[in-house]
């Protein structure tokens, strides 16, 4: 497992503090840049040079800084990742026909992705930046997924989901919910 430290932009306050968190940082002292102050969003960035020893949370005076323990990665289970030491999706959830999928968590957990991958809007990039349809169709052979994403791109599958700004709901869907599901079973039976 390992820590990561992590800015919370709201709680931030540099005009405010004497950038304790950068003065203090062991590693910005012996002159590797592990976190500077970033004159474009007018806070301090985290790199990856960081090693999350805790100090600069001890010295923030507005606790805007948290260590999260980041899980171990799933070897080889990669779906999409942004960016090359960007945030990577693990795994998709299993879909049955007929039946409605929630998901629910924290912010920051993937939900808006794994939404965007299973309706067609983005496509997973299997973390190796492959994302072609063949490639993934055949990352998921012999799964469930597989005819799911076929149907998908074979553009035999219509998906409805909710978008993250409740105001454009109108836009791509009419009806009652109880309407759209029912429109939805008959259009999934083989």
């Amino acid at each position: 497992m390992s820590r990561i430290a992590v800015v919370d932009n709201d709680r931030c306050q540099p005009k405010k503090c004497t950038q304790e968190c950068i003065r203090f940082c062991p590693l910005v002292r012996t002159g590797k840049r592990a976190i500077y102050f970033d004159e474009n969003i007018k806070k301090p960035i985290i790199t990856d040079l960081c090693t999350a020893c805790g100090i600069c949370i001890k010295k923030c005076p507005f606790d805007a800084i948290t260590i999260i323990n980041t899980p171990a990665e799933l070897e080889g289970e990669c779906i999409h990742q942004y960016g090359p030491s960007g945030f990577k999706l693990f795994r998709l959830p299993l879909l049955r026909p007929g039946k409605v999928i929630g998901i629910i968590g924290q912010n920051a957990l993937g939900k808006t992705t794994i939404a965007k991958i299973l309706s067609g809007e983005i496509r997973p990039n299997l973390c190796t930046g492959n994302s072609s349809e063949t490639a993934i169709i055949q990352y998921f052979k012999g799964t469930e997924m597989q005819s799911y994403m076929e149907r998908l791109y074979g553009k035999g599958l219509k998906v409805v989901h909710k978008t993250q700004y409740i105001e454009t709901i109108p836009m791509y869907v009419k009806g009652k919910v109880r309407e759209v599901l029912a429109g939805l079973r008959v259009m999934n039976r083989p």
